[in-house]
Order: C-alpha cells, then structure tokens, then sequence
C-alpha cells in the first residue's frame, strides 16, 4: 500500500474538516494545533523540496488530545 502525495489522506482515513471563521481553510474537526501559511518560496534538496512559508494565522485548542502517527499513517496514536 503506497500513501504519498497521491493519495487523499482526508478520505482514506475520513477525517472530519471543520471550517475556519473568516478564512477559507478547514482544519481537521479535533485539532490540537493548525497553522495557515502562505508559500514564500520552494527549494529543491536533492529528491525533496524545501517549503519556506510565512504563518499567518495558528489555531489551538489545548482541550484536544495530541496525536501522531507513525508507518505511513498506519497507526495514529495519542502522544501521552
């Protein structure tokens, strides 16, 4: 199973999306942090690019559990 750029992480995994008041973003539904960025610039390292992004906006909800997933998004755990 490849899960890469071309696959629709959203969809496989159905997670929910919730919008942004006064942004046009979503976010998933029970998220810990976001971070709205815009594209400055891209690098190419070799067989990756480098992103360089300006924040414009970061969105927190400290009442959420932190995940983090490991194996190409096979197991999602929360981070205790």
């Amino acid at each position: 199973m490849s899960i890469g750029r071309n696959t629709d992480k959203i969809a496989k995994f159905e997670i929910e999306m919730q919008k942004i008041p006064e942004s046009e973003i979503q976010i998933p539904l029970h998220s810990r942090v976001a971070i709205q960025c815009s594209l400055k610039e891209f690098v190419e390292t070799g067989d990756h690019y480098l992103y360089i992004c300006n924040v414009e906006q970061v969105y927190g909800n400290e009442t959420e559990e932190a995940v983090f997933a490991w194996n190409g998004y096979s197991q999602i755990r929360p981070a205790k």
